[in-house]
């Protein structure tokens, strides 16, 4: 079973993700800001595939995507964000993600590319 770190800072919206992946076969782990999503990641937990928002608390997508390609250059990361603005992509592709989707996603949608990104 793969396993899915969703970084969202909007906990009702993290819980809607996770019960959705959870019911479409993959094991989620939700996390509502960066500093829980290093804690998860580098706490021994395996994951297959980051989904991520840029606006989050503290420390945004765009350094945790940095950062977590700075440690793994394979493990694939997704943007689930309200910015739909160019800089803003380019940025996150800059910083190492595979996808981006903007908010509001397409459940359906977001699982086509969860299994192209693990493919």
């Amino acid at each position: 079973m793969f396993r899915i770190l969703v970084v969202e800072d909007d906990a009702r919206l993290n819980r809607v993700l996770c019960a959705h992946l959870g019911r479409s076969g993959y094991e989620a782990v939700g996390c509502l800001d960066a500093n829980a999503a290093y804690d998860a990641l580098y706490g021994g937990t395996w994951f297959d595939l980051v989904i991520s928002d840029i606006m989050l608390p503290g420390t945004d997508g765009f350094e945790l995507a940095r950062t977590i390609r700075a440690q793994n250059r394979e493990l694939p990361i997704l943007f689930l964000s309200a910015r739909d603005d160019f800089p803003a992509k380019r940025e996150g592709f800059a910083a190492g993600i595979d996808d981006y989707m903007v908010k509001p996603a397409d459940l359906e949608e977001l699982l086509l590319r969860i299994g192209a990104l693990l493919r």
